[in-house]
């Protein structure tokens, strides 16, 4: 049982849902799909049914199937996966969390109307294990392809001809019109493009795929054109396959171009490869199970994104501003009191007696106060006043790029600022930089952090509505800007747009 409390990080988890994770127990359903599914990993292990049970995390779509099945848990699922894994995971956590709580071990004896379930259980699963199977030898034969045309002067319309018949393998027929190749669309009234592939059902496309010879790669170039495409059919997802597969995924409420998916190495031992392509399977094709799974991906992708990001800046020169604010909020709070004394007790006890020093801190309430921040600046650095007047005597409107002018500051800062920010052109250390108020103050001349995560609790009055994506992580932008006499942010903004980017803002 060891393993199965590490799946659920202790017991606290258990004495929270210990009535609901009894009944689920009692779910015939689920403990006939466990005991099928502990089977079958022991018959092709070769161990026993027991030690089998934990190699079932493995099988995905078991995981898929088991969390459709059983909608009444998800706010337990959605529990288990905020403390770190998947939905899928966190299905066989929670049966293992049942299990922990000896409820039902076992099956026991079947009525007639059990033994139904439980013929109906293994139904289930035979069908998605037969789907998942074709899917895989599927992406089995899509990786060959590739692989096959990875060589100079394979002729690329060889590779589409094998794709659409990959596709028809798939379960979409070109004779119902389901594959359409170099479907011609009208751009105004002289051009028209030819997507490569256009996947429909019941005459409705449901999603475009863009084929580039795999010796040529995927490029930034490919993956526009493809968006093209999606756009004009208002599309959500798109393909682009070379010598990888890309999945794509267009968020109607972002203005900004579709967000990278996943991108698939193009190898039969790849395991993301079968479990997108039985999602894009015509038996049983569903959006919404594709769109939960691009939903998942992405936020998945958003977490590790931020996780590695979130380390950077500790382990980076902001790290110590972080620790030192921390532990200033900390240490006035009433959670300190406590650990205030203990420092000072093991301190004092190099000097002083145990009893002496436990006497004299006995009933004293001691806070904890920072050390004050000296006003005079660094050497060698100017102050922010002195900075401030220096930028203002030194600007001259009639020396702004052409661009600027009759725009206000802060569609300056909405235009051209966010679209500098999306195209990766400022470092990740200046982007940390950028979330602090005191940066932001120095550099922008702006009373608010620049940026800030989307989650942030900061005043939404003060930042833009429509968020920016930086690095796969969506921020707010600060609309907090100003253009008076006493108060002008636009010598800041201008001046460091064009220092930045020189070649851009050129007048």
């Amino acid at each position: 049982m060891d393993y199965q409390r590490e799946l659920l990080g202790g017991s606290s988890f258990l004495d929270r849902y210990e009535e609901q994770l009894s009944s689920l127990c009692r779910n015939q359903r689920f403990i006939n799909m466990i005991s099928l599914a502990s089977k079958e990993a022991a018959e092709k292990t070769g161990s026993d049914t027991g030690k089998a049970g934990k190699n079932i995390i493995s099988d995905t779509l078991f995981r898929e199937r088991a969390y459709l099945l059983l909608p009444e848990y998800a706010h337990i699922v959605d529990d288990v996966a905020r403390s770190g894994y998947s939905k899928k995971s966190a299905v066989l956590s929670i049966y293992y969390a049942a299990k922990i709580l000896n409820a039902s071990s076992s099956c026991g004896s079947y009525s007639a109307s059990q033994a139904n379930e439980s013929a109906a259980c293994q139904q289930d699963y035979h069908a998605q294990n037969s789907s998942n199977a074709n899917a895989r030898r599927i992406w089995e034969e899509i990786a060959f392809i590739i692989d096959k045309y990875r060589k100079d002067g394979a002729p690329e319309r060889e590779f589409q001809i094998e794709m659409e018949n990959a596709f028809e393998k798939l379960g979409w027929s070109r004779r119902l019109g389901e594959v359409i190749a170099q479907y011609t669309i009208p751009v105004g009234s002289a051009h028209s493009v030819r997507p490569d592939l256009i996947i429909t059902k019941e005459g409705t496309p449901i999603f475009v795929v863009e084929l580039k010879k795999p010796s040529s790669g995927a490029t930034p170039r490919n993956a526009d054109q493809l968006f093209s495409y999606m756009r004009l059919l208002k599309l959500n997802v798109g393909l682009l396959i070379s010598d990888v597969v890309q999945l794509y995924y267009d968020d109607p409420s972002n203005a900004g171009n579709p967000r990278l998916v996943e991108s698939i190495p193009a190898r039969s031992d790849c395991e993301e490869g079968p479990l997108l392509f039985d999602l894009l399977m015509k038996d049983g094709f569903a959006k919404s199970s594709l769109n939960a799974y691009i939903a998942e991906t992405l936020s998945q992708q958003t977490t590790l994104t931020q996780v590695q990001y979130l380390r950077s800046r500790l382990l980076s020169e902001q790290g110590a501003t972080l620790v030192n604010e921390a532990l200033t909020d900390f240490f006035h709070s009433e959670a300190a009191k406590d650990v205030i004394h203990d420092a000072l007790r093991i301190y004092l006890q190099k000097e002083y007696p145990q009893e002496v020093v436990s006497q004299a801190l006995d009933g004293l309430d001691i806070k904890w106060e920072n050390q004050p921040r000296s006003n005079n600046s660094p050497l060698g650095q100017t102050s922010a006043r002195e900075e401030h007047t220096n930028r203002e005597s030194s600007y001259s409107p009639t020396k702004e790029p052409s661009l600027f002018r009759g725009k206000k500051v802060g569609q300056i800062a909405n235009d051209h600022l966010r679209a500098m920010l999306e195209r990766g052109n400022v470092s990740p250390e200046e982007i940390q930089l950028m979330e602090t108020r005191e940066y932001s103050k120095r550099v922008f001349g702006i009373n608010y952090p620049l940026l800030v995560p989307t989650s942030s609790p900061h005043d939404r009055a003060r930042y833009y509505a429509t968020p920016l994506f930086i690095r796969g992580i969506a921020y707010k932008l600060c609309n907090d800007w100003h253009e008076s006499p006493a108060n002008n942010d636009r010598p800041y903004l201008v001046s460091w747009l064009q220092s930045h980017a020189q070649d851009i803002f050129s007048s």
